[in-house]
């Protein structure tokens, strides 16, 4: 087991404070982003379906992995919607 000694930790706070302050995008460019990266999770697997009905893939595993990676990412996106949507009809209902 390695230990780590103290002085990597300036390193590491440097790290944080350069990713911190690259530019900085909106809630509207990260959902943006992630529906595009779902929709092509959700392409890919269509893909390794219809390659491994054929017979073409070599690694089931690897197709598997693909194929549950694409529906956990439809079911966060389905949840994001959700939760949108009742923080919507939440302040909908509020009385001014």
């Amino acid at each position: 087991m390695k230990v780590e000694g103290l002085n990597t930790l300036p390193l590491k706070i440097d790290q944080e404070t350069q990713i911190n302050s690259q530019e900085k995008q909106s809630f509207a460019d990260i959902l943006k982003n992630f529906i595009q990266d779902v929709n092509n999770d959700l392409l890919t697997a269509k893909q390794v379906e219809q390659d491994l009905a054929v017979g073409k893939v070599e690694n089931i595993q690897e197709a598997m992995y693909l194929i549950e990676k694409a529906d956990i990412s439809f079911k966060l996106l389905t949840e994001i919607r959700n939760k949108a949507l009742e923080a919507y009809q939440e302040i909908m209902r509020m009385q001014v």
